[in-house]
């Protein structure tokens, strides 16, 4: 769990650090000495409650609760990016639709050019 980096939402800040909920589900605390230290807390780009951003669980302390250091704050925008608007099951199923009906249409037009019945 060393050092790996998840992207989450910050739920609460306190004078001694935010808690930030990661998307897996698990909270944690970024200490104030880790937002400091990289000019996290900036008088023009605080850290607020409901910003996303990206850290680095640096472990567990003693009643399992991680620590988590802070390595910049996510636009929502990458985040929409980050996920597939549709899965690949419903984009091959609209494809599959899109198909079936090109080619009815295009069976259509052959027989009304043959002089066919439609």
């Amino acid at each position: 769990m060393g050092n790996t980096e998840a992207t989450g939402r910050v739920i609460k800040v306190m004078p001694y650090g935010a808690f930030v909920k990661l998307d897996e589900g698990k909270v944690g605390l970024i200490h104030v000495s880790q937002l400091t230290e990289l000019g996290a807390v900036d008088l023009d780009d605080p850290i607020k409650e409901g910003d996303r951003v990206l850290v680095k669980i640096n472990g567990k302390d003693k009643s399992g609760k991680l620590n988590l250091i802070f390595v910049r704050k996510v636009s929502e925008q990458a985040k929409k990016e980050e996920q597939p608007k549709e899965s690949f099951e419903q984009l091959l199923k609209k494809f599959l639709k899109e198909s079936q009906d090109s080619l009815v249409a295009q069976k259509r037009r052959i027989k009304r050019h043959r002089g066919e019945a439609a």
